[in-house]
């Protein structure tokens, strides 16, 4: 029995020999390493990033490239130009590599699934943290085969990121439209508020009518006090009685009541309502058409700045080296492949045989 065994396990590293060094279909890879890179707007580095090498939106975008990469509608995109459907399927494979229409098990059958995977499995993408590329390989049978596909996927993945920018700044835009139609909306609503205090009050600036009030009140007062001097000095050489001294007297009468008249306007006497309460009030509303003026006048920068991006090329895949032509097959490994069967297998061999010694001993 031991001998027996002894010999399948020879005959499988005899097949395996075989298929390695005649069967198996070797495979060319091409090679290219891509930087992503967003010309929309500065790479904002904080400490943290710093730490890292790499902003994190950089390391966000590569990874939805990455993802896009792998996805259905990339293959899709691959197969029409380069048929890997039917290179999967076709003759130029091995029988372990190839996919059947009609295979019994499920994991050989020609079906979308397991094509996707075949073109997952012979393409390998590595992101580089410390300086935030991509590394891309593709495996095809044809070494000019692979370096044309790789080409192709860096080309559509740069038109589909760009794509999905430009989706999502239309996006932003039709939001930020809105926005703008209800700012200037507010914006004219407070102007409108504004105009009507002005026209209530009959004013332009309860501020500046404040100040004049307080300038007349000033320059009352001066005349005033400037009138009764006048007075008191001729009142010792001349008749109070007079009619010079009478007209006199009446001015500073006047003045007086005067006075009385513009305190009586800023303290609210007259109408009820102080000039300083109406200068709070127009300053509140002023200041509430002003902040809406500015809120307005950010949005309509913010539109701008959408409709930059939604027309220009805002991410760029820059080719930091250029996909390669294989010179030599890189599938299959014949000498690492041929030992790491012929250790598997001993390791299987030497399992089974220590069970059939332990039974063999149980028994005896």
């Amino acid at each position: 029995m031991k001998l027996t065994i002894r010999l399948i396990f020879v005959i499988l590293f005899i097949f395996a020999i075989v298929y390695i060094t005649k069967i198996e279909t070797e495979r060319y890879e091409s090679s290219s390493i891509a930087l992503l890179k967003d010309l929309s707007k500065k790479q904002n580095i904080d400490l943290s990033n710093l730490v890292l090498g790499q902003t994190s939106s950089t390391m966000q975008d590569s990874k939805v490239l990455e993802l896009y990469i792998r996805s259905h509608e990339m293959f899709d995109y691959i197969d029409k130009k380069f048929h890997l459907r039917q290179h999967y399927s076709d003759n130029e494979l091995d029988f372990a590599q190839r996919l059947y229409q009609n295979a019994i098990l499920p994991s050989y059958k020609a079906n979308e699934n397991n094509l996707l995977k075949k073109y997952n499995d012979n393409l390998l993408v590595v992101y580089d943290d410390p300086s935030g590329t991509l590394k891309l390989t593709f495996i095809h049978t044809n070494a000019k085969t692979a370096q044309n596909i790789l080409q192709a996927i860096l080309k559509r993945a740069e038109e589909a990121i760009n794509q999905f920018s430009k989706e999502n700044a239309e996006v932003a835009l039709h939001f930020i439209k809105k926005q703008k139609e209800e700012k200037r909306k507010q914006f004219t609503a407070s102007i409108r508020k504004l105009i009507d205090y002005q026209n209530k009050h009959h004013t332009i600036d309860p501020t500046v009518d404040v100040e004049r009030k307080i300038k007349i009140l000033t320059d009352l007062e001066t005349e005033l006090i400037k009138n009764k001097v006048e007075y008191s000095s001729k009142l010792r050489t001349w008749n109070p009685n007079g009619s010079e001294m009478k007209m006199l007297k009446a001015t500073i009468d006047n003045i007086k009541k005067s006075i009385v008249k513009v305190k009586k306007e800023l303290s609210g006497e007259k109408n009820g309502k102080e000039l300083n309460a109406n200068v709070f009030d127009f300053q509140l509303l002023k200041s509430d058409m002003e902040f809406a003026k500015e809120l307005y006048r950010q949005t309509l920068i913010n539109q701008e700045n959408i409709k930059i991006e939604v027309a220009q090329k805002s991410k760029h895949i820059v080719v930091v080296a250029e996909p390669t032509l294989a010179d030599d097959y890189s599938y299959p490994n014949k000498a690492w492949d041929i030992f790491t069967v012929m250790i598997i297998l001993f390791f299987i061999y030497s399992v089974l045989m220590t069970s059939i010694i332990i039974i063999q001993n149980h028994r005896d």
